[in-house]
């Protein structure tokens, strides 16, 4: 079967070499007292006022501009989504409908459980912890689609020998 959005097998490899030390710094980011060395850029922000309408005490704040940022927070986070992109759309050496018919059940599984989860966050967690909370459900989408397809996969493999 020809799927026009799936990355060549070998991406999946690749996307295991960058996920483990980014899932790695992005925990510790979340959970550690620690914080992780600093690395300042000069970055483009868009709406850097202490508003989404752009205003100020003094006047409108300019929409785009020029600050300095400690950018280590991005660079974790791009490159867990390249990772979990390269992990969830790499095809599989067999790919034919029925694991096309997997990855769709097990994305919209893993859209269901993700509202779920919100929907418990929102009810029981509170400030640092919802927070921490978010950070992590910025990833729960994909994160909870691979372990799906994988499990399913398996088993489908699995029970298919017997």
């Amino acid at each position: 079967m020809k799927t026009n959005y799936l990355f060549p097998p070998l991406c999946k490899k690749i996307g295991w070499v960058l996920f483990v030390p980014f899932a790695i710094l992005g925990l510790l980011l979340v959970f550690s007292d620690q914080s992780l060395p600093p690395l300042p850029c000069k970055v483009i922000a868009l709406f850097n006022g202490p508003t989404w309408v752009t205003e100020t005490a003094t006047g409108p704040s300019p929409i785009v501009q020029f600050i300095t940022d400690n950018i280590i927070e991005e660079i974790i986070i791009i490159g867990l989504v390249v990772a979990l992109a390269l992990i969830g759309f790499s095809r599989t050496k067999e790919e034919d409908e029925f694991v096309e018919h997997l990855r769709a059940k097990s994305l919209v599984w893993s859209l269901k459980v993700n509202m779920l989860l919100l929907i418990i966050a929102t009810l029981f967690l509170y400030g640092s912890n919802f927070i921490a909370f978010t950070w992590i459900y910025m990833f729960g989408v994909p994160l909870l689609y691979i372990i799906k397809f994988e499990i399913e996969l398996y088993l489908f493999r699995h029970d298919s020998h017997d």
